[in-house]
């Protein structure tokens, strides 16, 4: 039987990005050129062993995730202190995602903002719809912009395609519970608008 690199690279690719990786990213940390990630995730060549045990190290996974099917889980459960974090696409928002990161309808994670407005806190849009709920703090989000101050205990709804930014006007950390209607890859890779 021969080794199912097509699949394997299609996961391989998937997991990445749901861990907030470019291909770029990923080969520096695990030492191998940009043009091998490409290659093991396009199916053409076959990762050695070694070059799998280094990503799932890199990436925080057994070896066994990258030959497991997207959807044959039913249920799953995430750990308190098994969560990973995301901080790719804002420097003071951290991301920690609650479901699981591809082929679902729904993704759901806590923002964890610091207070305070970036120089890099672009507007974006992407597919989908989304909704928050306000845990702790005050946090003003823009959504074509309109501002609106939520306050703990607040929720809100909008349209994901309307340009739309997150901002902790408290003093301190701000937390949320964030739900999304699409899936988490794509959150990943939103159309930035600068302001």
């Amino acid at each position: 039987m021969d080794f199912p690199k097509e699949e394997v690279g299609k996961r391989i690719r998937i997991l990445r990005k749901s861990r907030g990786f470019t291909a770029d990213d990923l080969a520096k940390k695990i030492g191998v050129s940009q043009s091998m990630i490409s290659q093991i995730e396009r199916g053409l060549v076959s990762p050695s062993l070694d070059t799998l045990w280094k990503m799932s190290h890199c990436l925080k996974l057994p070896i066994s995730a990258f030959f497991e099917e997207d959807n044959q889980q039913h249920v799953t459960v995430f750990r308190e202190n098994e969560r990973f974090e995301l901080k790719k696409m804002r420097p003071n928002i951290t991301y920690q995602p609650l479901s699981p990161s591809n082929g679902k309808e729904i993704s759901l994670f806590k923002l964890i903002l610091d207070p305070g407005e970036t120089l890099d806190n672009p507007l974006m849009f992407h597919m989908g719809e989304e909704c928050g709920y306000v845990l702790s703090g005050t946090i003003r989000v823009t959504v074509d912009g309109q501002s609106y101050e939520l306050h703990q205990g607040d929720s809100i709804y909008f349209d994901s395609n309307l340009p739309h930014n997150f901002v902790n006007v408290s003093p301190t950390i701000s937390t949320a519970i964030w739900a999304m209607t699409h899936p988490f890859e794509t959150f990943l890779n939103p159309t930035r608008i600068h302001k």
